[in-house]
């Protein structure tokens, strides 16, 4: 499998503190990986590093190239991030929205190309946003909303996609909807997938592996049946589990009460 991106010994300090300690991470070319852990493990900063977006110790390569060697524009180019929290500009229309991901492609003065336009138009009606395109940005539904995201993070163009939290705030079926839409459009597409995940459950169901982060330090990697274990969620999340088989495949991590915690509240 063609790495498309490593990570080799990755240290991210803020205020002289660690957040990432020492991270080796290696992701096929087509592969999804789901990055795990508890809150304040580094999963976001981990993907702010991958865009050059913090300072890191280590090296990050992209197809084999460090992204220190290379330019803001052409990392750019190589990674799209679909952020946790985007900035919304009130007022802006979703096809404007979704055209800002042309920036590192375009021109200075000249503005955008036929080409660009085509580019958006194509990614609109791929994700079912053409209806919406003079539409402001702010006025969307969570789904939608996170559709636009996602689609202006395509019209980069980038062969690797980076999602923080991607179903954040959504419901169940949005949260499927968004996931389903993701797993399509990489294999249409033959992108390269990394995305923290808060849901366990919904991260046992679609990428291809996982890695859990615990303070800034990778704890775990393989599959979800190997990494969502409920020895290793017990000592990292400090959370009681059951995984259960789903019959499908799939697996399902249901949270259990203590024994302890059952008697106190029974007393």
């Amino acid at each position: 499998m063609t790495g498309a991106l490593t990570l080799d010994r990755v240290g991210v300090r803020f205020n002289g503190s660690p957040i990432l300690r020492s991270v080796d991470l290696e992701v096929g070319r087509g592969e999804w990986v789901g990055i795990i852990g508890p809150n304040g493990a580094g999963k976001t900063t981990l993907l702010r590093a991958v865009t050059g977006a913090f300072e890191f110790a280590g090296t990050v390569s992209i197809s084999g190239t460090p992204t220190s060697s290379m330019k803001r524009g052409a990392i750019a180019r190589s990674v799209a991030l679909v952020p946790q929290h985007p900035v919304l500009p009130s007022g802006m229309r979703v096809v404007d929205y979704v055209l800002l991901g042309r920036t590192p492609h375009l021109r200075p003065v000249t503005g955008p190309s036929f080409h660009d336009l085509d580019v958006i138009a194509t990614i609109l009606d791929a994700l079912t946003l053409s209806a919406f395109t003079d539409r402001d940005i702010t006025t969307l539904s969570g789904g939608e909303l996170q559709r636009a995201v996602i689609a202006r993070a395509l019209a980069q163009e980038s062969p690797i996609l980076l999602l923080d939290e991607p179903t954040t705030a959504l419901d169940v079926g949005r949260q499927q909807d968004v996931l389903e839409l993701v797993d399509r459009l990489r294999r249409e597409r033959d992108l390269t997938v990394v995305s923290a995940m808060h849901d366990l459950t919904i991260a046992a169901q679609f990428p291809d592996r996982l890695v859990m982060l615990a303070g800034g330090e990778v704890v775990a990697s393989g599959g979800a049946a190997d990494v969502l274990d409920p020895t290793l969620i017990r000592k990292h999340y400090g959370a009681e589990v059951r995984v259960i088989d789903d019959g499908a495949g799939g697996i399902v991590i249901v949270p259990v009460r203590s024994q302890e915690r059952i008697s106190d509240s029974t007393n």
